[in-house]
């Protein structure tokens, strides 16, 4: 990604000039499944040469069910190995590629290209000047604790997050919002975390996903708790209720990683992970680095054939 080099969305994010996450590279997919029925579980786990006979592995499965949030690069990636699987996702809702760069290779068809910012004033910027993205319909907003975000941003995150939708809407873009936990503990904001509270737990308390009011969709960043399903199940169930309070329209979705604290999990901790959010979302953000992309395709897989 010509914005800059790859890094982590589960951790904290120092650098402000661009994002990279998702690597779903294919060459560790599982073996072709049988057409007739959904994919099993023994099966996912068989490697095969990446190729068009890969496509086999995921038809007419849950991927199909969710809304899914990628990076550009990363679904360039998945359509050079895979076509089918990309075409089994782009079947259902909505597939959404993030980027940072109006050029490279073509997007695969039926994903829709989303422009990425790090604030209301870069979008509002970005629309005085006229330079969104050409084709671009759909913006995000990745607010963090970082320089990226002004500070007047980080400490009033839920304001400038439902003046980002509202610039967006009222120039006929829909707007993603992916607001990072970290914010709760920025220095003077509005609100903040608690000695006696978790990040989560402040995250709920201060009310951020109020900011979905007049969001698309909405984000929930849970991929540091993943491992620790009582605290995901909490800040999910309890952070897409209060988004819907909101905004009843809204698409709220939360994110997962195949290393959600720079160490792999395993795949059962993924599948585990999504079975505990997916009651109560309606797609998922994939985080992931590149030595991990087998654990990803793997759970991929089962999870098509869940």
């Amino acid at each position: 990604m010509s914005s800059g080099p790859r890094r982590k969305r589960y951790l904290r994010r120092p650098r402000p000039a661009g994002v990279a996450v998702l690597s779903l590279g294919l060459a560790g997919i599982a073996a072709a499944l049988v057409a007739a029925g959904p994919p099993g579980l023994a099966s996912a786990r068989t490697t095969r040469t990446a190729g068009p006979a890969l496509g086999t592995a995921a038809r007419a499965g849950r991927l199909a069910s969710l809304y899914w949030i990628f990076y550009k690069e990363d679904v360039e990636r998945i359509n050079k190995f895979d076509p089918e699987i990309v075409q089994e996702m782009t079947s259902g809702p909505g597939t959404y590629a993030l980027t940072r760069s109006p050029t490279g290779p073509k997007l695969p068809p039926g994903v829709i290209k989303v422009e990425n910012f790090f604030s209301e004033a870069s979008l509002e910027q970005a629309i005085g000047d006229k330079t969104v993205f050409t084709g671009v319909r759909v913006v995000a907003e990745d607010p963090e604790d970082w320089r990226a975000t002004p500070m007047d941003e980080r400490q009033l995150p839920i304001r400038y997050m439902k003046a980002f939708s509202a610039a967006a809407d009222s120039h006929g873009y829909q707007p993603i919002l992916v607001p990072a936990r970290d914010l709760m503990r920025v220095k003077g904001a509005v609100c903040t975390q608690k000695p006696s509270q978790t990040i989560s737990q402040a995250y709920i308390a201060c009310g951020m996903p109020a900011a979905a009011a007049r969001a698309r969709m909405f984000v929930i960043q849970a991929a540091a708790v993943e491992t620790n399903l009582p605290a995901l199940r909490q800040l999910v169930q309890q952070g897409a209720a209060d988004a819907l309070r909101a905004n009843p329209d809204v698409i709220v979705l939360a994110t997962l990683s195949a290393a959600p604290d720079g160490s792999p999990v395993p795949t059962s901790a993924l599948i585990a992970a999504a079975k505990t959010i997916l009651p109560y979302v309606k797609g998922l953000e994939l985080n992931s680095e590149p030595a991990n992309d087998h654990e990803l395709v793997t759970f991929l897989t089962e999870l098509n054939g869940s």
